[in-house]
């Protein structure tokens, strides 16, 4: 199993943007430094607290400051940018980043995000924009390029090329294996797109009993392409923070920031969904509400000292069927006193936890992407 990152990124919503851009840099530069595998930068217009709108800008910069970590878009949501001008950015990026961008799609995002572009949620139009505008993107990348496409949402009107106008701007190595696409609903469209065309799965951080439904869904959809999902590209983004002791790692979660950004926002977002229940362990019980203490009292978190995270990374792969790569969900400790403590987690999950996981799962196919 490989180690990565996902940055959505969850921030302070009064922390100004220059310092949350400061922090997520050095979050990167750490997690290339500690061996993590990747590292995905989420993408977000109306919300302070998740406040970065374009991370093609951030992984810009990181591409000169890290030696070996993959940076992914994570995700660019597809119904925001013509095609064209998205397909033609990530190729160049690529090119910058010497093949190490991964290209995570996504077509959600937040609900007023898609109201300032007038698309509707409640229709599927932001599916029915997505899928089309994949279409086009890979027609971008292909040799000579797109040809005229018309459809309900986007156009494509392929010019009469020469030898001095032609098309050119392709990734720098072939793209298709490097594609993502990130889902949190059970019935995740996203994730169903994964299944049919074989690209990685993302799957948000519902609970270890729960988050098997996500991977019916990837091979469900694959199995009807004529595809044979492979789980070894499966990422499982999670909330994890490791401490020398399980006291540290606890008190650091329920009186840091991880603990404010659930309480304060996403569980919010959490019951006006009504899916609660897909962040209850199995033996949660069933009427108390699914706060952040609960949510590490119950061990939807993975929250202690490497022997326990271990044993909660080891219980997650056995109830989930195996996945292949485990993406540690980022979170604000910016601050003087706390920036310490999460970078250490960040090591220790490295060069503790995981190689003990490695060795508990044994040889697997699952095991690396």
């Amino acid at each position: 199993m490989k180690l990565g990152m996902f940055l959505q990124p969850a921030t302070k919503p009064d922390r100004p943007l220059s310092e949350a851009i400061d922090w997520n840099l050095d979050v990167i530069r750490h997690a290339d430094a500690c061996g993590f595998a990747e590292v995905w930068i989420g993408q977000h217009i109306t919300s302070p607290w998740e406040p970065l709108p374009a991370p093609q800008q951030i992984i810009a910069r990181a591409i000169g400051e890290t030696s070996h970590i993959k940076l992914g878009t994570g995700v660019e949501v597809l119904y925001q940018s013509h095609p064209v001008r998205l397909a033609t950015e990530l190729a160049q990026l690529d090119h910058m980043a010497e093949g190490r961008l991964l290209f995570g799609f996504g077509g959600g995002g937040t609900p007023t995000d898609a109201q300032l572009y007038g698309v509707d949620f409640a229709s599927g139009q932001h599916q029915e924009m997505s899928r089309e505008a994949l279409d086009i993107i890979l027609s971008c990348w292909q040799e000579n390029g797109p040809s005229d496409y018309n459809g309900k949402y986007w156009s494509v009107n392929a010019p009469a090329y020469n030898d001095r106008y032609y098309w050119h701007v392709k990734p720098y190595a072939p793209p298709e294996p490097r594609i993502g696409f990130a889902g949190f609903m059970p019935k995740s469209g996203s994730l169903t797109l994964a299944g049919e065309r074989g690209y990685i799965p993302l799957s948000f951080n519902v609970a270890p009993e729960h988050v098997g439904v996500h991977w019916d869904v990837v091979d469900q959809s694959a199995k009807r392409a004529g595809r044979t999902a492979d789980r070894a590209g499966w990422r499982h983004i999670r909330e994890i923070y490791v401490a020398d002791t399980a006291k540290d790692a606890r008190d650091a979660v329920l009186n840091g920031f991880a603990a404010e950004f659930w309480d304060t926002y996403f569980q919010v977002i959490v019951e006006r969904l009504d899916i609660a229940h897909l962040f209850r362990r199995a033996s949660a019980p069933t009427d108390t509400p699914v706060n952040s203490q609960f949510l590490v009292d119950n061990g939807t978190w993975f929250v202690g000292d490497p022997d326990q995270v271990v044993e909660q990374i080891v219980e997650q792969h056995t109830l989930s069927g195996g996945f292949g790569v485990l993406l540690q969900m980022g979170f604000d400790y910016a601050d003087p006193g706390a920036r310490e403590g999460w970078m250490r987690s960040m090591e220790l999950l490295s060069t503790e936890v995981m190689p003990r996981v490695n060795m508990a799962l044994g040889p697997s196919k699952f095991r690396s992407a």
